[in-house]
């Protein structure tokens, strides 16, 4: 439990590196950060959260800028025990340069433990050690200095009960024979981390992409790959440069100039003075690319008479989930059975532990459906 004992503020570089070296002793790190990031692309970090099990620690990214220490610990063998860590893996990668290993993350943990799917961290403890929390520091600055003694205990809170979840979850799994299924997890988790998406790529993340073709495909692949560029270049949303539909109305439109592009993406004056140019510089050179060197179009989405072969691969997901006594949607999503039913192969997410518990039993049903 985080009382103000048991917070150690963290602000200087000899006292990172004396406590990184204890941490490899420790028997776990629990680790949380607090950022802002509503007007950057890149998140700012505010504050690094780390509990040893023992002391709550809060490490101050505003003063501390060698990160040696940390990364090693990160690198040590102890666990390192995260709750929806997604956002949390972005800011190590950005600050520290190396992701915490060997990762758990208790919001995964609780779901092949059978505790629920995609509990928030109040659900969390309420649901594993029936603690109430409260959270009224979500929305806070935490940039602001000095941090005020609410904003340190609410951060503390972050860390302070996650070994105890680690511990309740870890007994779990092994009584079930599923502690191994959350080890891959965390190394799947990770994996996903160092990928990055090519500016050239990212058009295929846009869901309404998949009406468009030819020229029209070859536009928006050519603005998103410009628009990714300048979103990291200016360090500002994506949205704020041209929002995801303006980009696929643009595209679908082919505009040749600033009124057409206006009206086509419904754009602010604002925006078309600042890119307008830029944007149809990028639309007329889409327009000499020969088809030879379109990229394909996206995938439509599945026809209507598919659908009763998706609710039977959901039924057997179902079923397969209540004999595990876990919810559905830890073990397949309804993506992994469209990938099933365009391709016939199972996607990655149905390989590892899930390719004998759901993914061969799914391919089966899949060959007898035809």
């Amino acid at each position: 439990m985080s009382n103000a004992a048991s917070i150690i503020h963290v602000t200087e570089q000899a006292h990172l590196a004396d406590l990184a070296m204890q941490w490899q002793d420790a028997p776990l790190l629990a680790l949380d950060t607090e950022f802002l990031r509503e007007t950057t692309f890149y998140p700012i970090a505010g504050l690094i959260q780390l509990s040893d099990a023992r002391h709550q620690y809060l490490i101050d990214p505003l003063t501390i800028n060698d990160w040696a220490p940390l990364q090693r610990a990160f690198n040590g063998a102890v666990p390192k025990v995260l709750h929806a860590c997604s956002e949390d893996l972005e800011i190590f990668a950005q600050l520290i340069g190396v992701p915490p290993q060997p990762l758990f993350d208790t919001q995964i943990g609780a779901a092949l433990a059978g505790f629920g799917f995609s509990l928030g961290y109040q659900a969390l403890l309420k649901t594993c050690l029936d603690i109430d929390v409260e959270k009224e520091q979500t929305r806070s600055d935490w940039l602001r200095r000095p941090l005020s003694a609410e904003q340190c205990h609410y951060a503390a809170l972050d860390v302070a009960y996650l070994p105890e979840v680690f511990a309740l979850i870890s007994a779990r799994l092994h009584e079930l024979g599923r502690f191994a299924w959350w080890q891959e997890e965390g190394q799947r988790t990770l994996a996903a981390s160092r990928e990055q998406i090519t500016p050239q790529n990212y058009y295929q993340k846009l869901s309404g992409a998949w009406r468009l073709n030819g020229t029209q495909i070859a536009a928006l692949q050519q603005l998103c790959a410009w628009r990714e560029i300048e979103a990291r270049a200016r360090n500002v949303p994506r949205g704020r440069i041209v929002k995801d539909p303006q980009l696929i109305e643009i595209a679908k439109a082919l505009p040749r100039s600033l009124s057409e592009l206006s009206a086509s993406g419904e754009l602010h004056p604002q925006q078309t003075r600042a890119d307008g140019a830029k944007l149809l510089e990028i639309i007329e050179a889409a327009r000499a690319i020969p088809a030879a060197d379109w990229p394909a179009s996206l995938p439509a989405p599945l026809p209507r008479e598919s659908g009763s072969r998706l609710k039977r691969m959901r039924e057997l997901i179902e079923t397969r989930a209540l004999e595990l006594n876990i919810s559905p949607e830890i073990l397949a999503r309804k993506r992994d059975c469209e990938m099933l039913l365009r391709s016939g192969e199972l996607s990655p997410a149905l390989q590892g532990w899930r390719k004998s518990i759901i993914g061969e039993p799914l391919l089966a049903l899949h060959k007898t459906l035809g």
